[in-house]
């Protein structure tokens, strides 16, 4: 078992992004803060009329779920569990804290399409 503090301090030099997002994080209990750090990265504005896309205003991007999940997950200057590993009640163990930020990922995007009104524009093509 791998301790998440040490992994994920030591994983990667971390960006003024990265350092941003995590000192929003850091006192929130573990869905809040990561529903905040997503906020703060991706800044979704609306759905797409599909329904099966979000429009991020800080990637300035129509944004699937596919894309959403490996971005936040693997994306080096996103990294979500990077960001919310030190939040209140975050599991110590990497597997751990993996799952619980896919798993609240997952919820956040539901909720997001069924929440955000319809946007048209612009008339780009959703990424995956």
């Amino acid at each position: 078992m791998i301790r998440a503090a040490t992994y994920v301090l030591s994983r990667h030099a971390s960006t003024g992004r990265q350092r941003r997002l995590r000192r929003a994080s850091r006192r929130l209990p573990l869905q809040c803060a990561i529903r905040c750090a997503v906020d703060l990265c991706y800044g979704f504005q609306g759905r797409s009329i599909q329904g099966k896309a979000l429009w991020s205003t800080t990637e300035r991007v129509w944004m699937g779920p596919e894309t959403f999940l490996h971005w936040s997950l693997c994306l080096e200057d996103i990294d979500i569990p990077w960001a919310v590993a030190t939040a209140v009640g975050a599991p110590q163990d990497v597997e751990q804290l993996r799952d619980a930020v896919h798993t609240e990922l997952v919820a956040y995007w539901a909720d997001r399409l069924q929440a955000l009104p319809c946007q048209e524009c612009p008339a780009w093509l959703p990424l995956p």
